[in-house]
């Protein structure tokens, strides 16, 4: 901020900027109760321009000189330091390179037992309004960075040059250095993640048989029993009553598709999803499961097209049924109230009996009537 500028060379950012050299002067002027024709005097310019000139330096429109920058000072009776961009080396410079941060930033002085310390948060002094949490990453990035850079009593001389020149660049090229790692790290798990899908839709693929076979297996065995009770279904709301009915049973029942890789790219409907080993490993749980299979074999003789699948989750197996999007509409009330199906399950905000009833009958009046969707195609 040392140099004669031309007007058209100052950025006009720079010129309303609260922390410019233009600011802080006028600042002080006013905390002094002077008008800019005294400062001007005092600076021993001529009554005639002495207040255009004050003015000028005011809205940086002019920047002064060294010696008119020290003579300013001298008129305001503050430290040069105040308003000069000096040697950070010099250390009347550095309090008041300090004094700028609390001023814009919220730096201010705190003190715990009989040592005082530097921290960013509260309001400053003049009313700017300054969150802590702006300045919690900067802060971890420079202490992580200064700890892995600090030297060991074991560093050989090279080791510690080393380090250093590693720091200075590092301080010298932030923030971007940490935007692009933030940046490379969030392609890394994106790649990662793109990968595994990929690895689970090899997965699946090669048990799907298998797994499917297993399934039938077991339901072969069940299926005769549950058919005995069982009364087809006509409405969304009956198919949405067995699957509250298999979480009720304990059955992890996925609302999502375990495969991250089905669900960008598919042109199906996700209706639900459960872990294979989990209905294989538990007869009581493949009875109730068998339930929703013989509603989905009743919308399939309806004509409405859903069907299963094996996916897969990181090695884990899922028995995935789904539909075209073009008949999401049979099961999109399903999607739509399975928070809710969730919350009257485990009696969420209930606190007694008639608060459980208020809630059911409030889960029902949202899955049936002009809500409902009839399966049975004209």
């Amino acid at each position: 901020m040392l140099f004669d500028w031309d007007d058209n060379d100052i950025d006009d950012d720079l010129k309303k900027s609260e922390g410019s050299i233009g600011a802080k002067i006028r600042r002080y002027r006013e905390a002094r109760g002077l008008t800019q024709k005294e400062v001007g005097l005092r600076c021993g310019f001529s009554y005639s321009s002495s207040d255009v000139r004050i003015g000028q330096y005011e809205t940086n429109k002019r920047a002064a000189r060294l010696k008119v920058l020290r003579d300013i000072c001298e008129a305001l009776e503050i430290n040069e330091g105040a308003l000069m961009d000096g040697d950070m080396f010099y250390i009347n410079n550095m309090y008041h390179a300090l004094f700028d941060i609390e001023d814009f930033h919220g730096l201010h002085p705190i003190k715990k037992g009989d040592t005082y310390y530097l921290a960013f948060s509260g309001n400053t002094i003049d009313g700017h309004t300054v969150s802590r949490q702006e300045y919690v990453s900067f802060l971890k990035d420079w202490y992580e960075m200064r700890e892995k850079c600090s030297p060991l009593h074991t560093d050989t001389p090279e080791q510690i040059e080393e380090k250093l020149k590693t720091y200075t660049l590092w301080r010298a090229e932030y923030p971007n250095n940490v935007i692009q790692e933030a940046k490379d790290r969030r392609d890394d798990i994106r790649r990662m993640s793109i990968l595994q899908a990929e690895l689970d839709e090899l997965n699946a693929r090669v048990k799907s048989d298998d797994e499917l076979a297993k399934i039938d297996a077991a339901l072969e065995r069940v299926l005769p029993e549950v058919k005995e009770t069982y009364i087809p279904i006509t409405m969304e709301s009956e198919l949405i009553y067995i699957v509250k009915e298999m979480i009720t049973g304990r059955i992890n029942v996925e609302k999502y598709s375990p495969s991250d890789l089905f669900s960008s790219k598919s042109q199906f409907w996700h209706v639900l999803s459960i872990r294979t080993n989990e209905l294989l490993e538990d007869e009581n749980k493949m009875k109730i499961f068998a339930r929703f299979v013989c509603a989905v074999e009743t919308i399939q003789a309806y004509g409405i097209q859903i069907e299963r699948c094996i996916t897969s989750r990181k090695d884990e197996l899922f028995i995935t049924y789904r539909c075209p999007d073009s008949q999401y509409i049979y099961f999109k009330n399903l999607y739509e109230v399975w928070d809710q199906m969730l919350d009257v399950i485990t009696g969420k905000g209930v606190l007694n009996e008639i608060g459980r009833q208020f809630v059911e009958k409030e889960f029902k009046s949202q899955i049936t009537g002009e809500n409902d969707v009839c399966f049975q195609i004209e």
